[in-house]
C-alpha cells in the first residue's frame, strides 16, 4: 500500500467519481462568439478507504421573515440554523450566510416579491418562505440632505472628497448600487473624507445623520462635527469637535465611542452589507449617538458654537481595502446651504523651495482660502508662510486650541487674497522646522454674477461589485473531537479534519464543492451542489494517520464556485507524527 495512503474511521458512504467540467454548446449557439465558460460541477470521490460525509434531511424552512423600507432599498431579516441562504427576488438571486439581506437599486413605491430558501453544507433546499416590501424614502424633515441618488453623486457643489493619497475615489455606485454612493478606497487604515460645503448649523436639538453599511466587514467609520474649516479627519480628535467613531474587527463586532469625554459601547456582529442609520444627537445638555433610533453612546460636553464642518470617514483594515455604500447624509437643525461655487483650478504645494513663477490671474475669483494638513517633524515653526507668485500669506491653525506636537497632522489655513490665485495655484510653505504636508485644497469664493463649471469627478468605483466564494477553514481534530495543538507531534491512530466555510461579505459565490489534498495528493472531493450552489457550512472527515511516514504532512482544501470564473479559495493545515 502507498505510505501516503489514508484511511477513513467515520461511518459514511464513499461515492467514486471524479472532478467534472460542464461544457455543453447548444445547437444554435454560435460558436464563434466567445463565451462565459460553463459553470463547474464537482462529483463525490474519494480513493480507496476514504469515506466522506453524505447528505441529510432537507433544512428547515427560513421563518419569520421581516422587511424595513428605505430610499431604493429593502432590509429584509428572518430566522434560521442553516449555514446558507438563497434569496430570490425579479429574477435576480444571492446567496448570504447571514439570516439578512439589504436589496440595493429598487425603484421606489414599487412592491418586491422575495422568496427566501435555507441551503444546507451539500446545496439542499428548502421549501420557500415568502415576503414582501415596498421601497420607500423616509418623511423626516431635513434642514439639509443628499440621498445621493443622482448619476454625478457626490456633488461638487455639495461635496468635496478628500484623501492623502491617489488611493480612494467617492462615486456612483455600480450594479446593484447605481442609486447611493460608493466610497472605494485601497488606503488601509488612513481615513479618507467626505466633507459637506454646507455648515451644520445647530438648533435647540440638531442632528447629524447619516446611513451606510459602513464600517461592514472591519474598518472605521468616522462622524466628525469640527468648529472650524477641516478637510480631512486626523487620528486625534480636534479641540471642542464632536466625534462619533465606529470600528470593527475582522469578526464583524464593533466598538462604539463618543468623543469627548463620552462612553463607549461593545455592540455584537451585525448582518454584512446592511445599512444602519447613525445620528450624532446635539443637545443642550449634552450629545448622544443612536444607530438605528437606539442610544449607543452618551458624553455631557455641550459645544460651545453654533456652526461647524461635517465630515464622514471611511477606513479599512491594516493592510485591507474598503468599500462602503453611503445612502444618505442629512442635517436636522438649523436652516444651511452651501456656498456658491467657485473654479477649482490644479493645485501644488511644495515646502521650502524658492518662490513660484507668476501664473495668470484666474479671474471671476474675489478671494478664498488654502487649506492644508501638516505633520510637524519637530517644533512647529509659529512665523512659517506660504509663497505664491504673487503674493505672501500667514498660515495659521484651521480652529484655535490647537497645540502642535511632532508626528502628528494637523489641519492649517491661509487666507487668499485674488492676486494669490491664478491657473494653476503653485504654492511653497516656508518653515524653519521640518515639516510634511500630507494633504491640500482650496475653497475659492466667486465674483458676483460669475459663474464656474464644476470640477470633473471619477465616475466608477475602484473595486466593483465582485463575490468570493466564503472562506475555507481547516482545522484538525483527535480521536474525541478536540483541537489537535499546532506544533504538537501526533500519536497514530484516528485524526479528524474539520472543514468550515463561512463568511463576512454581503454576498458570496456558489459554491460547487471541495477538494481535500494530502502531500500534494488529492484523497476526496466533497461535492455541495445537491439542488444548486451551495453557500457555506461544516464537514467532518476520519482519517487513519497508521500507514503515513513520521515526516511534516500538508493538508490542503481547495474550494471551487459554480461560476468558473470565480477564483477558488484554499486552506491548508499540517501536521507531523510521532516515530
Amino acid at each position: 500500500m502507498d505510505r501516503r495512503r489514508v484511511v477513513i474511521v467515520a461511518a459514511a458512504v464513499a461515492l467514486v467519481g471524479g472532478v467534472v467540467i460542464l461544457r455543453t454548446v447548444g445547437a444554435g449557439d454560435d460558436l464563434k462568439q466567445p463565451k462565459k465558460p460553463p459553470p463547474t460541477a464537482l462529483t463525490a470521490y474519494a480513493v480507496d478507504g476514504v469515506l466522506i460525509p453524505s447528505t441529510k434531511d432537507r433544512p428547515h424552512s427560513p421563518a419569520n421573515p421581516v422587511t424595513s423600507p428605505g430610499h431604493h432599498r429593502l432590509k429584509v431579516r428572518w430566522d434560521g440554523d442553516a449555514p446558507g441562504y438563497e434569496v430570490r427576488w425579479g429574477g435576480n438571486v444571492r446567496f448570504v450566510t447571514r439570516q439578512a439581506i439589504q436589496l440595493d437599486g429598487l425603484e421606489n413605491e414599487k412592491e418586491q416579491q422575495l422568496e427566501i430558501r435555507a441551503v444546507d453544507a451539500f446545496g439542499q433546499r428548502s421549501e420557500p418562505v415568502t415576503a414582501k416590501g415596498t421601497p420607500r424614502a423616509d418623511n423626516a424633515q431635513y434642514a439639509f440632505v443628499d440621498r445621493f441618488d443622482g448619476p454625478n453623486s457626490p456633488d461638487p457643489t455639495r461635496w468635496r472628497f478628500a484623501k492623502r493619497t491617489d488611493c480612494a475615489r467617492a462615486t456612483p455606485g455600480d450594479g446593484d448600487d447605481h442609486q447611493r454612493l460608493v466610497v472605494s478606497s485601497n488606503c488601509a487604515t488612513n481615513v479618507v473624507s467626505l466633507r459637506s460645503r454646507a455648515p451644520f448649523v445647530r438648533a435647540e436639538e440638531s442632528r447629524f445623520v447619516v446611513e451606510t453599511d459602513a464600517p461592514n466587514s472591519g474598518g472605521q467609520l468616522l462622524l466628525d462635527l469640527v468648529p472650524g474649516p477641516v478637510s480631512i479627519q486626523p487620528d486625534e480628535v480636534l479641540p471642542q469637535a464632536v466625534r462619533l467613531a465606529v470600528t470593527t474587527d475582522a469578526s464583524g463586532n464593533s466598538l462604539v465611542e463618543l468623543f469627548p469625554n463620552g462612553t463607549s459601547k461593545s455592540l455584537p456582529q451585525a448582518p454584512p452589507g446592511l445599512s444602519s442609520r447613525w445620528e450624532l444627537v446635539i443637545t443642550p445638555s449634552g450629545i448622544r449617538a443612536e444607530r438605528d433610533g437606539q442610544v449607543v453612546a452618551t458624553s455631557p460636553f455641550v459645544p460651545p458654537w453654533q456652526e461647524a464642518t461635517a465630515l464622514v470617514g471611511v477606513a479599512a483594515l491594516a493592510g485591507d481595502r474598503t468599500r462602503a455604500g453611503i445612502d444618505l447624509v442629512g442635517f436636522r437643525g438649523g436652516a444651511t446651504k452651501p456656498p456658491e461655487l467657485g473654479p477649482t483650478p490644479d493645485l501644488n504645494v511644495d515646502v521650502n523651495i524658492p518662490r513660484p513663477a507668476p501664473e495668470p490671474k484666474l479671474p471671476g475669483v474675489s478671494g478664498g482660502h488654502l487649506r492644508l494638513v501638516i505633520v510637524p517633524a519637530e517644533a512647529m515653526d509659529p512665523n512659517m508662510k506660504v509663497l505664491f507668485g504673487g503674493a505672501e500669506v500667514t498660515l495659521r491653525p484651521a480652529l484655535p486650541g490647537i497645540e502642535w506636537q511632532a508626528g502628528i497632522e494637523y489641519p492649517a489655513i491661509a487666507d487668499l487674497p485674488p492676486e494669490a490665485i491664478t491657473e494653476p495655484i503653485r504654492a511653497s510653505l516656508t518653515s524653519a522646522t521640518r515639516v510634511q504636508v500630507t494633504h491640500a485644497d482650496v475653497e475659492l469664493t466667486p465674483t458676483p454674477g460669475s459663474s464656474h463649471p464644476p470640477p470633473s469627478t471619477p465616475t466608477e468605483p475602484l473595486s466593483g461589485q465582485h463575490t468570493r466564494l466564503a472562506q475555507p477553514r481547516a482545522e484538525l481534530l483527535d480521536a474525541t473531537a478536540q483541537p489537535v495543538p499546532q506544533g504538537e507531534g501526533l500519536a497514530r491512530g484516528r485524526l479528524v479534519l474539520e472543514v468550515r466555510m463561512d463568511s463576512l461579505a454581503s454576498a458570496v459565490s456558489g459554491l460547487a464543492g471541495f477538494d481535500v489534498r494530502m502531500d500534494d495528493t488529492r484523497i476526496a472531493t466533497v461535492a455541495t451542489a445537491a439542488d444548486g450552489p451551495g453557500v457555506g457550512g461544516r464537514w467532518r472527515i476520519s482519517l487513519n494517520t497508521s500507514t503515513l511516514s513520521t515526516s511534516p504532512h500538508t493538508i490542503e482544501i481547495r474550494a471551487f464556485s459554480t461560476d468558473s470564473e470565480t477564483p477558488t479559495e484554499s486552506a491548508h493545515v499540517s501536521f507531523v507524527l510521532k516515530p
